[in-house]
């Protein structure tokens, strides 16, 4: 049974742009053939990969597969969010991608190499939505940096050491519990490839030098019998699809490529709770989660910020965006392919993390103003930003205002209305006049931002900047960071001579 469309299930509508558009940007590697290939030729494709494009045509999307080893950035274009790629598929192509029409996913290859995370770097910057960051990408791709957060966020997990000399190798093995069998692993790869399940000390040691001959960074992990592991596929912290992978005769690795058999998987509340715990501490959108049981209880291994498809999966759905999972049935790689497609048709899915942290106290530059201090105010949800002048005066549809000495003028735009928070139904305690200004922090210029005019009390700062122009910047606020990503600048003097004057007669 085919689990039913998503959007059959959730009712919130993003109206932003939701007329635009999308397009899907796959960053993959490209195949080992590749060098070999003459150019115009068609490169064979991974398996996720084609079933995502399947999807995007069944959905009336635009499907564009960037092939790594491939493609170079050609143009960008900061203020409208552009990106150009050329040669992305070896047929000397060329597209321009709209950032914030963009769904940008990314496969594991493009983590393997600098023109990958690059890659990575300018879809970001451009402001498409991705799945997954560079970030969440390398955190999923490092099994130590992924052990670690488990142990950070107290996620049941094999205990596991890192192993960096051969005089730390009885003391790492110490700390998985010191007995054997014991598994050993690279700190990177997929599909199996570098796990290694070793019997005894010397066996140990010899595999371990033999592995830094050739600059492998390695780990120790706690060895946990069972029949397979449980992959399961989370996106947007929502569970989709989980397959139980039992493994082969005389093979303990549970990945399809190893030959283990797949088979649909219903999860218990527990282990639901853990999948999602490790899914949010990868931060990654859409992440695999593997896990097994032991004595009873889950443990996570592994999280894949690129896993595959092959396998039979039991599908779950959501009976609105706030439910609890539900078990719906047997669905195979191109379903759930389709259902992840159809969930990030959604704008309102658009989870996007911020590209840039600043801190709660900046410098912007308004046109014709210059640079004042901001305050990054995360909780104000006012339809516009909020800038001090010491005097307003109203002139019909012109707006004139003082700011540190100096009048200035500007068409007037709307009213801002302020409420105080809890006061549903209520009148608002203010109204202020609105103007158009740009903005520029960070290297980019924002077009156009309505901001209102307040003759409040002078603070630290003389600008509240609200959480749509935040989002719009694409910041995320540190509350232990001032000036983090601009110039720091001194108060305007509260006692200065500008409170005390008024408008001078044309």
């Amino acid at each position: 049974m085919q689990v039913p469309k998503f959007r059959e299930y959730i009712t919130e509508q993003n109206k932003e742009r939701k007329d635009k558009p999308i397009t899907v940007a796959i960053l993959t590697k490209a195949s080992p053939k590749v060098k070999k290939q003459k150019s115009g030729s068609v490169s064979k494709k991974e398996l996720t990969v084609g079933l995502i494009e399947k999807a995007c045509e069944k959905k009336g999307f635009k499907c564009v597969i960037i092939n790594t080893k491939h493609a170079i950035i050609t143009g960008k274009d900061e203020e409208k969010n552009t990106l150009t790629v050329y040669n992305y598929d070896g047929k000397d192509s060329e597209h321009t991608f709209v950032g914030k029409d963009t769904v940008c996913m990314t496969r594991a290859g493009s983590v393997e190499d600098e023109a990958g995370l690059s890659l990575i770097s300018a879809f970001q910057n451009s402001q498409a939505f991705m799945l997954n960051t560079r970030s969440a990408m390398l955190t999923c791709d490092n099994k130590l940096t992924s052990a670690l957060l488990f142990e950070k966020f107290g996620i049941p997990t094999p205990r596991t050491s890192f192993v960096s000399n051969e005089k730390n190798i009885e003391d790492a093995l110490k700390l998985v519990g010191g007995k054997f069998p014991i598994i050993l692993k690279t700190l990177t790869g997929t599909q199996g490839i570098g796990v290694i399940k070793i019997g005894s000390l010397d066996s140990l040691t010899s595999t371990i030098q033999a592995l830094w001959k050739h600059d492998a960074e390695l780990l120790l992990q706690e060895y946990m019998p069972a029949d397979g592991d449980v992959r399961t596929l989370v996106v947007d912290n929502k569970i989709f699809a989980s397959t139980n992978r039992v493994h082969a005769e005389d093979e303990f690795r549970s990945n399809t490529h190893r030959g283990a058999v797949p088979k649909p998987y219903k999860l218990s509340e527990e282990e639901q709770e853990i999948i999602l715990k490790a899914s949010r501490a990868s931060k990654a959108y859409l992440v695999g989660v593997d896990h097994i049981v032991y004595k009873g209880k889950p443990y996570i291994l592994e999280i894949n910020g690129s896993p595959g498809s092959g396998a039979e999966y039991e599908g779950y759905q959501y009976i609105d965006y706030y439910a609890d999972p539900k078990p719906s049935g047997s669905i195979n790689g191109e379903n759930l392919m389709y259902n992840i497609i159809d969930w990030v048709s959604k704008r309102s899915h658009w989870d996007r993390q911020a590209s840039s942290e600043c801190g709660w106290l900046e410098t912007v530059d308004l046109t014709d103003v210059g640079k004042v201090r901001a305050k990054f105010d995360s909780g104000n949800g006012s339809k516009a930003c909020a800038l001090h002048a010491d005097k307003i005066l109203e002139e019909g549809k012109i707006i004139k205002w003082k700011y540190d000495g100096k009048t200035y003028s500007k068409p007037r735009h709307g009213i801002s209305k302020v409420f105080r928070a809890n006061a549903d139904g209520e009148e608002p305690s203010e109204k202020r006049p609105t103007i158009l200004i740009d903005i520029s922090f960070n290297g980019f210029t924002y077009k156009d931002i309505e901001v209102g005019l307040d003759a409040r009390p002078r603070s630290g700062s003389d600008l509240l900047i609200n959480r749509d122009l935040m989002r719009l910047m694409n910041v995320s606020v540190n509350p232990n960071r001032t000036f983090a990503l601009s110039k720091r600048l001194r108060p305007v003097d509260k006692e200065g001579k500008e409170d005390k004057v008024g408008f001078e007669k044309e």
